[in-house]
């Protein structure tokens, strides 16, 4: 006998179960994922745009205002002067210092004190608009000369050239002649002497003002070693060592005065005070 073969059962493929995805065509979650990309990437880069012309180049943010306080010598004008020509120039290629978020402070510091020989300056913005400036000016201390030049000078040596010498000034301020062949001012308008000259003449112009009889017309630095020398109006030349004492050098010339040149001050030629007790006289009479 024959058996009869057994029937496989077929079984139906169930196609929805099947995860199968067409690489031609994008499901609908990946499209709306990259339009909201591309949203965010619109907003972001016009917020970008916008933030840059705000902040760049939005007339909010231009200077308007200078305020300037501790000038005594100079008017404010010729400080705005600086300032406005300054916001004319460009910083990078296309923008200008008129922006006050642009504005190169470091920039006109310089110019200011390279101009006016400003002691200290002390630049702040004050946002959206203004630009505040502090001042110290240079003091007066004495008059230096060179040559036929006169120019005031701070304390420290240095030279104050925005403004002329007043003729007032010079009984003011003392006279600090430079008679040696050579220059005695660097490229930065600096005296360049030893401090102790400058610290000896101060000493010793405050002491002979005490003498109504020894008026000063000027001090004299040359080439002779340790030696500051005064020019008395009508009268001599007195040598000072300034690495002597200043009131003993001054007494002994009062003293050589009132016992031996006595009235005939104005005919001595010099007074040499140099060297300690001797005193030496070098009269025309």
């Amino acid at each position: 006998m024959f058996k009869k073969p057994k029937l496989r059962r077929r079984i139906k493929k169930d196609y929805l179960r099947k995860n199968f995805k067409n690489p031609f065509f994008r499901s609908y979650q990946e499209v709306r994922g990259w339009r909201f990309f591309r949203w965010i990437f619109l907003a972001g880069l016009a917020l970008l745009i916008f933030l840059s012309w705000f902040f760049l180049m939005s007339p909010w943010w231009r200077l308007k205002n200078i305020e300037i306080t501790g000038l005594t010598r100079r008017q404010n004008v010729d400080i705005e002067k600086v300032v406005w020509q300054q916001t004319a120039e460009k910083r990078g290629w296309f923008f200008h210092q008129s922006n006050i978020l642009l504005f190169d402070v470091d920039q006109v510091n310089h110019s200011l004190i390279d101009q006016y020989s400003f002691s200290s300056l002390n630049i702040k913005k004050r946002f959206p608009k203004t630009l505040k400036i502090d001042i110290s000016e240079r003091p007066y201390a004495f008059i230096f000369q060179e040559r036929e030049r006169l120019a005031y000078a701070d304390a420290s040596g240095f030279l104050i050239t925005e403004t002329n010498v007043a003729d007032e000034d010079k009984t003011k301020y003392f006279i600090l002649e430079n008679q040696s062949p050579n220059s005695l001012l660097n490229e930065k308008n600096m005296i360049v002497i030893k401090k102790a000259y400058l610290d000896f003449a101060f000493n010793l112009y405050q002491y002979l003002i005490t003498f109504s009889d020894l008026p000063i017309e000027k001090f004299i630095i040359d080439q002779e070693l340790n030696t500051l020398k005064v020019k008395f109006i009508s009268g001599p030349t007195a040598f000072f060592n300034i690495s002597d004492e200043v009131n003993s050098q001054v007494d002994r010339l009062v003293l050589v005065k009132k016992d031996k040149i006595r009235d005939n001050f104005s005919r001595t030629n010099y007074i040499d005070l140099r060297y300690g007790s001797r005193v030496y006289i070098n009269p025309e009479f």
